[in-house]
């Protein structure tokens, strides 16, 4: 083969390499790091259950918290100006207790009122952007999964509510995305969040059980976040 003739092939195969590739990168942008954290707002657990051989119940209002999240998702294309994705999110949110009422004390709030709640949970998301011709795209979404629970309350004379516990939920998420450049795009979300039938021991200050209370609870959440894509 003569050198104008290596040549030539030299130059076929790179841009067949190069148009090999073009794919490969588009559809690896197609995938996204995501980080985010916020403000836990609105958090309460209503539990019931039998406390020293009668019904009660054990409603906890939770103070401000924060929670922060990471995952990573992807682009399933877009339909007419609606473009799906869907994202595996793990994500940690910590509340402290405001106020805790125990129907066997009557309807007032109990004093001495400690702990909080802790919360490691993993969804698996979907959603629907709305695109428009600018940079800025409403979303919504929403999302199934798992939350493991740690709670430990305390009011009164040093009673004690407390247990780990692993409960199935769901989130809905509304928000608005900015596009700052092909690879980076900030997101400002809502969300609103419920676990079900998470289990706490209630125990007396001596330490022994009273009895197991069950309840769901609920917070809504204003985050802020990045979307990174590769």
């Amino acid at each position: 083969m003569t050198q104008k003739n290596r040549g030539r092939s030299a130059r076929v195969a790179l841009v067949l390499a190069l148009g090999a590739a073009l794919p490969t990168a588009a559809a690896a942008n197609d995938t996204y790091f995501f980080a985010f954290g916020g403000a836990v707002l609105n958090g309460s657990q209503d539990a019931d259950g039998i406390i020293g051989g009668n019904p009660q119940s054990v409603d906890t209002d939770y103070d401000d918290g924060f929670q922060f999240g990471l995952g990573v998702g992807r682009s399933f294309g877009t339909f007419g100006n609606v473009g799906v994705r869907g994202e595996i999110e793990l994500s940690y949110s910590d509340t402290d207790a405001d106020t805790i009422a125990f129907s066997g004390n009557g309807p007032a709030n109990e004093i001495n009122v400690a702990g909080g709640l802790q919360s490691t949970t993993l969804f698996a998301n979907i959603y629907a952007d709305f695109e428009t011709a600018g940079a800025v795209t409403p979303f919504v979404g929403a999302g199934v999964g798992i939350g493991r629970f740690s709670q430990d309350l305390v009011y009164g004379p040093g009673v004690r509510v407390s247990e780990s516990d692993t409960a199935f939920g769901g989130q809905l998420i509304a928000g608005v995305s900015w596009a700052a450049s092909d690879t980076v795009t900030w997101t400002l979300d809502a969300r609103y969040r419920e676990f079900f039938d998470i289990e706490s021991n209630r125990f007396a200050p001596s330490g022994a059980s009273t009895g197991v209370v069950s309840g769901d609870a609920s917070a809504f959440s204003i985050n802020v976040g990045a979307r990174i894509a590769f």
